[in-house]
C-alpha cells in the first residue's frame, strides 16, 4: 500500500514535494493519520487504495498495468480520467487526494513557505476562551482529573479512579 500510496502522492501533490524529498515525511503524516482513524475506517481507505492501483489496468493508457507502474503522464491521465468520470470513483480520488495533500501542507518546512504560522492564532484563541470560559474549563478539568491530579472516569454513579494507582 506505501508504494500505492507515495505514487499517488507523487501524482497530486505539489512538485516541491519530489524536489525537496518529502515524500517520506509525506507518507509518514498519512501513516500517521490512518493509525488515527477507526479501523472500519482505515480499512476502507486501504481497500480504496489498492482498488485505485489495480483499477488503472482498466485505463487504456495503463495498457494493464498497475498504477505503481505508470510514468508520470499515465500516472496523472489516469487520475484526471477518475476525476472526470464523476460517481464514485471521483468522490473517492478527491477524498483520497484531499488526506494526501492535507499531509504534505502539514510539514513544517511547507508551512513556513507559505507562511503558514498559526502559533499566535492559536495563542489568541486560547487566552481569548480563558478570559471567558476559565472557571467552566478549570471546573471541567477537575471533574475529570479529581483533586488529586490523577484521572477519572466519570460512571452512571460517582467517580471511578481509572488511573491504576489506586
Amino acid at each position: 500500500m506505501r508504494r500505492v500510496t507515495r505514487r499517488f502522492a507523487e501524482v497530486v501533490c505539489p512538485p516541491g514535494m519530489r524536489a525537496h524529498h518529502r515524500t517520506d515525511r509525506v507518507l509518514a503524516e498519512f501513516e500517521l493519520m490512518l493509525a488515527a482513524l477507526a479501523p472500519t475506517a482505515r480499512r476502507a481507505l486501504t481497500a480504496a487504495i489498492v482498488v485505485l492501483d489495480h483499477g488503472a489496468r482498466l485505463y487504456p493508457r495503463a495498457r494493464g498495468r498497475r498504477f505503481t507502474r505508470l510514468d508520470d503522464h499515465a500516472a496523472e491521465a489516469y487520475i484526471r480520467a477518475l476525476l472526470a468520470r464523476g460517481g464514485i470513483a471521483t468522490q473517492l480520488v478527491q477524498r483520497l487526494r484531499g488526506l494526501v495533500v492535507m499531509c504534505y501542507y502539514e510539514l513544517p518546512p511547507v508551512q513556513r513557505e507559505i507562511g503558514y504560522d498559526p502559533a499566535p492564532y492559536i495563542a489568541a484563541v486560547s487566552r481569548r476562551r480563558l478570559e471567558s470560559y476559565g472557571p467552566e474549563i478549570a471546573r471541567g478539568e477537575a471533574m475529570i482529573m479529581g483533586q488529586n491530579g490523577r484521572y477519572l472516569a466519570k460512571t452512571t454513579h460517582d467517580h471511578e479512579d481509572v488511573s491504576g494507582e489506586g
